[in-house]
């Protein structure tokens, strides 16, 4: 899906989460606002450049031609453990982890 398109709906996140989807437009405006917010973090904060880097790779994942909903709430998950880790590094400064790990537990029914 590029970039504009339109989400064609809940994607289910494979077994043991039937009848739960992924809203590709939701997490699509969690990661432009993350990405925005990361940016202004600190380079040398321990754990930014991961943090910018599982970002990086959520988005080509959410680019890919096919939707791979899997891979897309591994990314999602991913990117709330490495939030966990980097907020604890960064306190308050450019990060507002607690708000982004909240909404990524919402995505992902936690």
């Amino acid at each position: 899906m590029t970039q504009g398109q339109e989400s064609k709906g809940p994607v289910a996140t494979g077994p043991g989460n039937e009848g739960q989807g992924l809203d590709l437009a939701r997490i699509r405006r969690l990661v432009d606002e993350l990405q925005a917010t990361v940016a202004s973090a600190p380079g040398d904060a321990p754990g930014v450049q991961d943090l910018k880097d599982e970002i990086v790779t959520l988005r080509a994942v959410l680019d890919s031609p096919k939707e791979k909903s899997g891979w897309i709430a591994e990314g999602l998950h991913d990117i709330r453990t490495q939030l966990q880790k980097t907020g604890k590094s960064v306190q308050g400064e450019a990060l507002r982890e607690g708000v982004f790990i909240a909404e990524i537990g919402r995505i992902l029914g936690l």
